[in-house]
């Protein structure tokens, strides 16, 4: 049996439904996601934990440590998933008309004046009512109507500059026989840990600003753009990932649109 599961980057996932300790596991990651009572940290603490199935516990007494195997398997991308959902604004109850949230993204921005990055970043922090729907948030036109735009205007690129650099993150890049995985950065050093032929496994060094991702497989392309933020994230695609301390705030999902996007960016 297979189990389909999609990520808060839009991509989903598939892998062979987990039984046993691992299914069991899981199954307590995911209600972890739902429970008030348990904070994103109690929740990292549990899937980087010894109870951890997936990991190896064998390396270090008392300590599950996350392979290159590891991050290879999508169901330890499932579990970081749930970590990020637990760090996002609560969501609206999946039985909350749909009638209520009407506006996309796009449309938000246009009615506002403003980048769709800036309606994420609202809506990341709280200040934009949403409901998430297939990887696609829908906006509360009410509360759009509401919102007040900094008359400061958006940030530029030499204002974004003055926020503090990101952390290094893990990183699987390269291509395989179905995919690839680029990023395109200011610093074009790569701390590698292991190659598998052209497959890479390593860290991206600390001291970014922005990063542009390209994932692309045989019949599409994505592109992702990611800024530093607190907290740790995964973005995945099929089989290759980058992991710490980033959010989401562009998105792409027209392969030609993408490619394009990724043409253009300039690191910074």
């Amino acid at each position: 049996m297979k189990t389909q599961y999609t990520l808060l980057s839009g991509e989903t996932v598939e892998f062979a439904t987990p039984t046993g300790e691992l299914g069991a596991f899981l199954s307590r990651v995911l209600a972890a996601v739902r429970d008030p009572s348990v904070s994103d940290v109690e929740l990292l603490d549990l899937v980087l934990g010894p109870e951890n199935p997936l990991l190896d516990r064998a390396s270090v007494a008392g300590r599950g440590i996350a392979t290159a195997d590891v991050y290879r398997d999508p169901t330890f991308h499932v579990m970081l998933d749930c970590v990020a959902r637990k760090r996002l604004p609560l969501e609206v109850a999946p039985t909350t008309p749909r009638t209520r949230f009407t506006l996309t993204v796009p449309d938000a921005a246009q009615q506002l004046g403003i980048s769709e990055s800036a309606v994420r970043q609202a809506i990341y922090a709280g200040r934009l009512r949403a409901s998430k729907e297939g990887g696609t948030y829908y906006l509360d036109p009410h509360s759009v109507a509401s919102y007040r735009v900094s008359k400061r205007g958006p940030r530029r690129q030499d204002q974004l500059a003055k926020g503090p650099p990101g952390g290094a993150l893990d990183a699987r890049i390269g291509s395989g026989p179905d995919a690839s995985f680029r990023v395109k950065h200011s610093r074009d050093d790569f701390e590698l840990t292991e190659k598998r032929g052209p497959e890479w496994t390593g860290i991206v060094p600390a001291g970014w600003r922005r990063i542009a991702v390209l994932g692309t497989s045989k019949d599409r392309s994505r592109y992702w753009e990611i800024e530093p933020a607190d907290g740790e994230s995964v973005l995945h695609f099929e089989g290759f990932y980058l992991r710490g301390g980033f959010r989401i705030v562009e998105t792409v999902s027209t392969s030609p649109r993408a490619v394009a996007a990724f043409k253009a960016f300039q690191p910074r």
